[in-house]
């Protein structure tokens, strides 16, 4: 199956342009996940890239998004974030005019407020999330979108608490994976993080599969 790539490219509230990839099945696909990468970890560190590769593999569109403080090699505040927001908005508006019948949202830490606010934005069809190590309250207030959330208990950010607390949820699953850092690797140890990466892959491979 062959895959096409696109870049859209959008004047940012940064005084950049931003390239965006749409990469996009030969064969017409109704489903895309949209990728929201994290401050200094871009859509071509391991696990995003790899979660598009398995993306496309499962029949996905994917829409890896360019941060407009990345493009503009400078430094992410956080007042900054309505104005990164709305960068998004703008940079989806002509992906989302395809027919898409399913819509994933991906975010990876500071991607994951981010992904929330632009799920809950996008009504016209069935969206579900997925978060990569969150912060915040991401977590919080998603009403009824189907979310997988995914972090490693050694990320300074993970609560046992807070994953327990959601058993149960009918629409928030936890998959935790023991010694994981916030950049999903164990500290020090790169055999080790090779070896947990495909286990990690798998878990998203498997919430995005549900739609196949």
């Amino acid at each position: 199956m062959g895959v096409q790539s696109e870049i859209i490219k959008i004047d940012s509230h940064f005084g950049v342009k931003t390239h965006n990839k749409w990469l996009t099945q030969e064969a017409s696909s109704d489903k895309l996940l949209i990728m929201l990468p994290g401050r200094a970890y871009t859509c071509d560190f391991p696990a995003l890239y790899y979660l598009r590769n398995a993306a496309v593999e499962l029949g996905y569109d994917v829409l890896s998004i360019e941060y407009s403080f990345q493009a503009a090699q400078s430094d992410f505040e956080p007042q900054q974030l309505p104005d990164l927001a709305d960068d998004i908005q703008r940079t989806v508006q002509p992906v989302l005019k395809h027919p898409y019948k399913q819509i994933c949202v991906a975010g990876k830490s500071l991607g994951t407020p981010l992904a929330a606010n632009l799920a809950q934005s996008i009504t016209h069809v069935a969206v579900s999330l997925l978060f990569l190590t969150p912060v915040g309250d991401s977590t919080q207030n998603l009403g009824g979108l189907r979310t997988l959330a995914i972090i490693g208990t050694s990320d300074p950010l993970y609560s046992a608490e807070v994953v327990a607390a959601s058993e149960g949820h009918p629409n928030l699953k936890w998959h935790g994976f023991d010694d994981l850092d916030h950049g999903l690797e164990i500290t020090g140890h790169w055999r080790e993080s090779l070896h947990v990466l495909p286990k990690v892959i798998g878990a998203c491979a498997g919430f995005l599969g549900e739609y196949t």
